[in-house]
């Protein structure tokens, strides 16, 4: 499965950094000497985006960045870093959103970069450090080439939690159980959540079915507590282990945490009052025969010894 998913993400790495080798400016600059130009520092295919900083490099020997212009994605926000390094040749900018500003999804330019052509040669204008962070301070994958960001889409959901109230009930009553489930990825999922209950855990096909439900739409880092309503009627008596599955969603690939087995235990259901007040009746009737017979067949061989 690791080995999978490292060959996916290699493939997907390989496409997008081809697709983003035209924005590296590593030619040699053919401009008059004097002349001005800009170079945009993008990102695309981002999810969540709250937070971001970069460094971006570039050949001083001919070029000098005489203008920075951050353009963050978010309605309200803060820049924190946003200065120039002439003499190392290098720029860097870190900015966040500040709530209640939604996160950005999507393509956008992050800054205008205005540099004056100073001599001929290599422009080697590239990113050399980029970081990505989602509304929770998660990091974003993603891949840098040239003034390009790209973010890696990760698709993966997950059952993380799964309790049932009241830990045991009389036969026909409600059994509320809660699953947690988890959007790990950086895109919306919709996905399906099943609920299991299995007297024996090591048997696979005798599980009844709990419930099922549809979670639709599940933003990107976010966490849904789904309610369902277990109808006791008909189950056996006995105890139950409780599991929650999420189904897979396209071109998830860690599906490990989709299924969480057995992580809640149901001490029991039990008959209603009147069938234990009948079965108790019966004990009774048949512990009184059982005494009767006794006592009668006591009496036979008492006769038989005693009184032949």
């Amino acid at each position: 499965m690791k080995t999978e998913r490292f060959v996916i993400i290699a493939i997907t790495i390989l496409t997008i950094a081809l697709s983003f080798a035209f924005l590296s400016y590593t030619a040699v600059g053919l401009s008059s000497t004097g002349t001005t130009f800009d170079a945009n520092v993008s990102i695309a295919n981002v999810q969540n985006l709250f937070g971001l900083e970069f460094e971006l490099g570039y050949n001083t020997a001919c070029l000098d960045l005489i203008k920075a212009t951050p353009r963050p994605p978010w309605g309200q926000y803060l820049i924190l870093k946003n200065y120039i390094n002439d003499a190392e040749g290098t720029y860097r900018l870190s900015m966040v959103g500040i709530a209640p500003t939604p996160p950005f999804d999507g393509d956008t330019v992050l800054a205008t970069l205005t540099f004056r052509r100073t001599d001929i040669g290599e422009d080697n204008i590239y990113l050399t450090e980029t970081s990505l962070a989602d509304f929770d301070v998660e990091p974003i994958p993603h891949i840098a080439e040239g003034c390009g960001i790209y973010a890696i889409s990760v698709h993966d959901v997950a059952v993380t939690h799964i309790i049932g109230i009241p830990r045991s009930a009389v036969q026909g009553a409600p059994i509320n159980v809660e699953v947690t489930v988890k959007n790990q990825g950086n895109f919306p999922e919709t996905f399906d959540v099943t609920v299991y209950a299995d007297r024996d855990k090591t048997v696979i096909g005798d599980e009844i079915i709990v419930g099922k439900h549809t979670e639709s739409d599940l933003p990107a880092k976010t966490r849904e507590v789904i309610h369902f309503t277990w109808d006791t009627t008909g189950a056996p008596y006995g105890a139950y282990w409780l599991s929650a599955e999420a189904s897979v969603v396209p071109d998830e690939t860690d599906v490990n945490d989709n299924f969480l087995k057995a992580a809640e235990w149901i001490g029991g259901i039990y008959p209603p009052k009147e069938v234990r007040d009948r079965t108790d009746l019966m004990v009774k009737i048949t512990s009184m025969l059982i005494v009767v017979s006794l006592i009668f067949t006591g009496t036979v061989e008492l006769k038989k010894n005693w009184f032949p």
